[in-house]
């Protein structure tokens, strides 16, 4: 699986497998972003972040094409709340929908959000706690469009999955949960 993290100055890409004993890093690079491609925290040039992307690919050697793509901690708003027990997923998705100027400050149509049910909440069965991650649906749109523009990247397996209000396409989700390696060799960094 590779990840992506898009930054305001630079694509970082990390690959990993998976071993016996977790994961295995088989590949890091950071290459940094040219000026303006991101401007306050959003992507203003997606011809150069779809270059610097493919760039920073080629330069990692990898061969995958599964892509895992995050959206910056700033610009997603996260949630645990509170919801009845046993619903499924499309109820909750339902219900969040309807609740939703509760926890999101933007009509629901600009928005893309998933959910994960994180377990029972302690101090009363009847309900679960729920973790809500929700963004403006731009901030997938652009990320997609510049990942569409890089050959074997195009079809991005879990941006689409992570964030959807698509009711209809109802499936088993995971968030998936970025951390930022420390470099340790220098050489790796592509300057």
């Amino acid at each position: 699986m590779l990840g992506l993290d898009i930054s305001s100055s630079a694509v970082k890409l990390i690959e990993l497998s998976k071993t016996a004993d977790g994961y295995k890093v088989e590949a890091y690079r950071v290459m940094p972003l040219p000026a303006n491609t991101v401007i306050e925290k959003n992507i203003a040039d997606i011809e150069a972040l779809a270059d610097t992307i493919e760039k920073v690919a080629a330069r990692s050697g990898t061969k995958l094409s599964d892509t895992a793509v995050a959206v910056s901690g700033s610009s997603v708003i996260t949630k645990e709340i509170e919801l009845p027990a046993g619903l499924t997923d499309l109820q909750v998705e339902m219900q969040i929908e309807v609740e939703a100027d509760q926890y999101i400050p933007y009509p629901m149509e600009e928005v893309a959000f998933d959910f994960d049910v994180l377990g029972p909440v302690e101090t009363n069965a009847d309900l679960v706690r729920v973790l809500l991650a929700a963004c403006r649906q731009e901030n997938v749109e652009h990320r997609r469009q510049a990942l569409d523009k890089v050959p074997l990247m195009g079809d991005i397996p879990y941006l689409g999955k992570l964030f959807r209000n698509d009711l209809r396409n109802i499936e088993k989700r995971e968030i998936l949960i970025f951390i930022t390696p420390k470099i340790i060799d220098n050489n790796l960094l592509d300057r």
